[in-house]
């Protein structure tokens, strides 16, 4: 069985954003911890009670990103990432934005994590958060020092990113999968922005039938189940806030809403 199927016991997953409101060391920091964590614990909740598969904590609010983080800042994650885990039974992945691998590895081996989403593991890419070197070499190199089943799901073209050097398509996908990710991730531009169905059919066509696809973002009650047809599960956040906005936080009956039309 591949790690994806034994992290996801052989379903499509719906996947939930746990999005932390800015931490320690961020521009947009309240001062209080505890009161990040409490918004964390009842977007958790929400996702759970609503039916979600599964979710990812990301340091969302911390804009503007950076490619590498304050100690302080790894270490508030961390903790809140711990007392998380602690109330889900669901397969948890962690995101440290942007593209902080080893922070990523570190926080999922630590508090119990069963998957990284990595945004840039095959290429080289910049965007507002600077320039972003392929993590999958360092990565892997991590992972064989400190082993455990913690899967990889890898952008492709991730959003809010262009190539430093175009490359084609067929030649990054092979350059994930040979560098040992678990699955792909297929994005619109930007947050809240979803591929088109054929990008999602040509990725999968691309990697062939046993490779996972994901649809990363774009998803809603609408389209979910067009996704579902031709990818293997998809990455949700903003169709689940309040007002489908996606600084808003988790409102349950929308993820109750989704799951039921599935």
């Amino acid at each position: 069985m591949s790690l994806f199927n034994k992290v996801f016991k052989g379903q499509k997953p719906i996947i939930g954003m746990v999005h932390l409101k800015p931490l320690p060391g961020a521009p947009g920091y309240c001062g209080d911890l505890d009161k990040v964590y409490e918004a964390a614990l009842a977007d958790l909740k929400a996702l759970i009670n609503g039916g979600a598969n599964a979710v990812i904590v990301e340091n969302f609010g911390d804009i503007p990103y950076a490619t590498e983080q304050e100690l302080i800042t790894t270490t508030a994650m961390a903790s809140i990432a711990a007392r998380l885990r602690k109330e889900c039974d669901l397969p948890m992945g962690i995101n440290v934005q942007f593209n902080n691998f080893e922070a990523e590895w570190a926080i999922a081996y630590s508090c119990g994590y069963d998957f990284i989403r990595s945004e840039v593991f095959a290429e080289n890419r910049m965007g507002p958060n600077g320039v972003c070197i392929a993590s999958g070499p360092a990565i892997m190199r991590l992972k064989a020092r400190y082993p455990k089943d913690i899967a990889f799901l890898a952008d492709v073209n991730v959003k809010h990113t262009f190539a430093i050097t175009e490359q084609p398509l067929d030649f990054t996908i092979e350059s994930i999968l040979e560098g040992g990710a678990d699955a792909l991730i297929c994005t619109g531009i930007m947050t809240g922005k979803s591929p088109s169905v054929e990008d999602v059919k040509e990725m999968k066509r691309i990697a062939g039938e046993e490779v996972p696809v994901i649809v990363g973002s774009g998803v809603n009650e609408k389209t979910v189940n067009d996704y579902l047809a031709v990818s293997d599960g998809a990455i949700i956040g903003s169709s689940f806030k309040v007002d489908g906005n996606v600084m808003n936080a988790i409102d349950e009956n929308r993820v109750r809403s989704l799951m039921s039309k599935l």
